[in-house]
This record gives C-alpha cells, structure tokens and sequence, in this order.
C-alpha cells in the first residue's frame, strides 16, 4: 500500500471507530518511519503539527520500548496504560520500519477504556491494523 491509500484507510477506519465510540478517542494521528538514526514524519493529523517534532522522543518512550524490543509485523498493535498527558497511547506497525502512532491528547488509555463504548471501538482499531497485515505500506 502506498503512503496516500495508507492515510485513505486509516481516516476511514478511524472515523468507525468514533463512531462506535461517540467521540474521537485519538485527536493526534501521525505516521512515522524510523531508521538506526532518525525518525522521519509521513503524515500528521492533529492540534500540535509546528511542534510535534520537538516533543516526538519524550511522549513515545513506553511505545518505542515495545515496538524496538519487539519488532513487530505489520498490523501488530500495542497500547500503553502508562501515557498520560500529551504521551502517545496506541501504535499500529504499519509496515517494516513505519508506525500509526495514536494519541489522545486529554484522557490516557486508562481513562478511555473505562468507558463501556470502548468494547465496540477497540474492534474498529483492530479492523484497521488488519489492513496493513495485508497489505503493509511502502514508502
């Protein structure tokens, strides 16, 4: 899958995906490819585009610990209980080296969660990681 059909299938399923719960449950999307030295921006949909850049490493840490020690596939996901703030909540892999990564920049996952909308929303998020198990992006 090229960039373009990435971000076309990620608003889709994100847009069921608040749907089912009512409301966004990520106001912050951005797509990333990272190397052995950089981590480059594809794409960004969200309140902080001027900045986000400059904050990227702190608000990722507990995401980067699980996606470079485990080196996931294509369509694998992760959330994490341990953001809070304005700290990344949820990736999806899409593709060797590039990442969906989700933000909620006012409730942590923890606060998401609780509500019973979730259930039916966390089966959207899953619905879209499965694009890219695949069809992976290439970049």
């Amino acid at each position: 899958m090229n960039l373009d059909a990435a971000i076309a299938r990620i608003r889709k399923s994100f847009a069921k995906m608040n749907e089912a719960y009512g409301r966004p449950v990520f106001d912050e999307l951005l797509i990333v490819s990272r190397s052995a030295d950089a981590v480059n921006l594809l794409y960004y949909d969200g309140p902080r585009e001027a900045t986000i850049m400059d904050s990227l490493a702190d608000e990722t840490i507990a995401l980067r610990q699980d996606a470079s020690t485990l080196n996931p596939n294509a369509g694998e996901f992760d959330f994490t209980r341990d953001g809070v703030g304005s700290e990344f909540d949820a990736y999806i892999c899409l593709g060797k080296d590039h990442f969906l990564l989700c933000n909620n920049t006012g409730k942590s996952m923890e606060e998401v969660t609780v509500d019973p909308s979730w259930l039916a929303a966390q089966g959207e998020f899953l619905n879209a990681s499965q694009w890219f198990a695949v069809d992976p992006l290439e970049v």
